[in-house]
């Protein structure tokens, strides 16, 4: 006996408005959404949308909120909805729950996705899914086992509009973030320490980014990352091409003299990754990363 992507839906209707929660509901949400949190929120896109921050929050609450008695408020709903003698599918499900960071392998557009971490493989069987998410892709997402081998999405889920190089797909597994520390990334909050860190740099255009590489390598003497906005262009291609951000990752470094210090280190690597985002992507109309996400989340 499998759990449906009906069922679940049922449990998510349930835990979003039983009376019974509201409380926990409450607190759950100034935590997720870090209400007592002094730094700004500027939210990335779209990603502030009420409809996106409410099924991002659902999934959160659902399998990672702990009720009290050590719940969560998934198996609460399980529990309120199926009789005893019909609750040991759907609850042994809802314990299975992961929440991921996963590679699209692939899609049969209408029928399936496939996903996968490392050497795990998860397919998930959703018609209107399946009509939205491009293989290759890069998927957050709450995933509820179904049978061997199937697997019913949960609320929440995120798609963002980069692919992960082969180095961090080898070691994918060891990069899972929680929902919390997505959501503060959605939120682009940035540190209030003593010396307060700035955000990182979010060009419009390439040609501002290779600017902005140009004056902060001309100050460092560090000549081999001064170069003008169509040298960036070409230099970056071939990474896009097979969305390898980790060698990429690998020229900048030693264009930058193989830097030890973690700050300079960082530097680098924060304008590289603004140079990314504002580099025409050939496989996807001409369309940066930035613009990627701005359509998708508007």
């Amino acid at each position: 006996m499998a759990f449906t992507q009906r069922q679940l839906d049922e449990v998510v209707s349930w835990v979003a408005d039983a009376p019974s929660l509201a409380l926990h509901r409450k607190f759950a949400r100034r935590h997720y959404f870090g209400e007592d949190d002094p730094r700004p929120v500027e939210y990335w896109g779209g990603a502030g949308d009420p409809t996106s921050r409410r099924r991002r929050f659902l999934g959160y609450f659902l399998f990672a909120y702990r009720l009290p008695d050590g719940r969560n408020p998934a198996e609460a709903g399980i529990e309120e909805l199926y009789r005893d003698s019909e609750r040991e599918v759907p609850m042994r499900a809802v314990r299975g729950a992961r929440y991921v960071m996963a590679a699209v392998r692939s899609v049969l557009p209408g029928r399936a996705v496939y996903l996968e971490v490392e050497k795990e493989r998860f397919e998930l069987r959703h018609h209107a899914w399946s009509s939205q998410i491009p293989a290759k892709s890069t998927i957050f997402a709450h995933l509820v086992p179904s049978r061997r081998g199937l697997w019913v999405l949960g609320p929440g889920w995120l798609e963002m509009p980069m692919r992960l190089g082969p180095g961090v797909r080898s070691n994918l597994s060891n990069l899972q973030p929680d929902p919390i520390f997505l959501e503060r990334l959605l939120q682009g909050r940035i540190a209030l320490d003593e010396e307060e860190r700035p955000a990182p740099p979010q060009d419009a255009t390439l040609r501002e980014a290779a600017s902005r590489m140009s004056a902060e390598a001309r100050l460092k003497g560090k000549d081999e990352l001064i170069l003008s906005a169509e040298a960036w262009e070409a230099l970056v291609w071939p990474y896009l091409m097979h969305a390898d951000i980790t060698s990429l990752s690998e020229e900048i470094m030693r264009r930058a003299g193989n830097e030890t210090d973690i700050d300079e280190l960082n530097m680098w690597m924060a304008l590289a990754n603004n140079i990314w985002n504002t580099t025409p992507q050939p496989d996807r109309g001409g369309k940066t990363a930035n613009e990627l996400v701005r359509e998708r989340w508007n």
